[in-house]
């Protein structure tokens, strides 16, 4: 008797990254979380530009119709050589946003350092933990280090920013993980960069699942009521 998973299957490409030796994934892995924080470091530069002073929500507002029109593409073309490409040229334009965003919400008080040292930690783990990696042990472990840092760094803060630092680090790290484990299916060999933004994009994709979820528990009559 064939027994549905409470949980849709995740949405795989032909040729992605799973289907490729381990050492192959091992690679990729470590390529998109360096290159993930050499993203962030592109982004505290550019937080040095002088940005329109609109506010955090006209910010905020831009970004989220660049990421959803990415998402939009990626529908689209999903699977697609052009999508990566596309995406990968859309690069640039996602951390100038992102970059925007950080600088409004700077300039109200609260911090915004707290992500570096989580994908710092992340990237670490993945160059130390060498053929042993393990996503669950990345983020139990880079979780914890990145804890103590952002606390350390916290400790003269006011308990509401820090308690937002804490916070948004814990929710970035899991994410962050999360996401570059779910992302291997999606992507194949040599689309890094693409992968990248999808590290930024994917931030909607919770909702987008969360209409997959319920799609799937109807189809196979999963807590429903009869």
């Amino acid at each position: 008797m064939y027994v549905p998973n409470y949980i849709p299957e995740p949405l795989e490409v032909p040729g992605n990254i799973t289907e490729e030796q381990y050492l192959v994934r091992l690679v990729f892995i470590r390529r998109v979380a360096m290159l993930h924080v050499g993203s962030l470091g592109l982004i505290g530069l550019l937080t040095q530009l002088s940005f329109p002073q609109m506010g955090i929500w006209y910010a905020l507002t831009a970004l989220t119709a660049c990421l959803t029109g990415l998402d939009l593409l990626r529908i689209a073309l999903r699977g697609k050589a052009a999508e990566a490409k596309i995406s990968t040229l859309c690069l640039p334009t996602v951390l100038v946003l992102v970059a925007w965003g950080i600088r409004e919400i700077s300039q109200s008080g609260w911090p915004v350092f707290q992500p570096v040292i989580g994908v710092a930690c992340v990237a670490v783990y993945t160059i130390v933990a060498g053929r042993d990696f393990s996503f669950v042990g990345c983020c139990l472990l880079s979780l914890i280090a990145s804890s103590a840092g952002v606390a350390a760094l916290a400790a003269s803060f006011d308990r509401p920013h820090a308690a937002f630092a804490l916070g948004t680090n814990a929710c970035y790290v899991i994410y962050l993980v999360y996401d570059m484990a779910s992302l291997l299916a999606r992507r194949r060999r040599g689309e890094e960069l693409a992968a990248v933004v999808d590290l930024y994009r994917d931030v909607f994709n919770f909702f987008g699942y969360a209409v997959r979820m319920v799609k799937h528990w109807r189809k196979h009559r999963i807590w429903t009521v009869k």
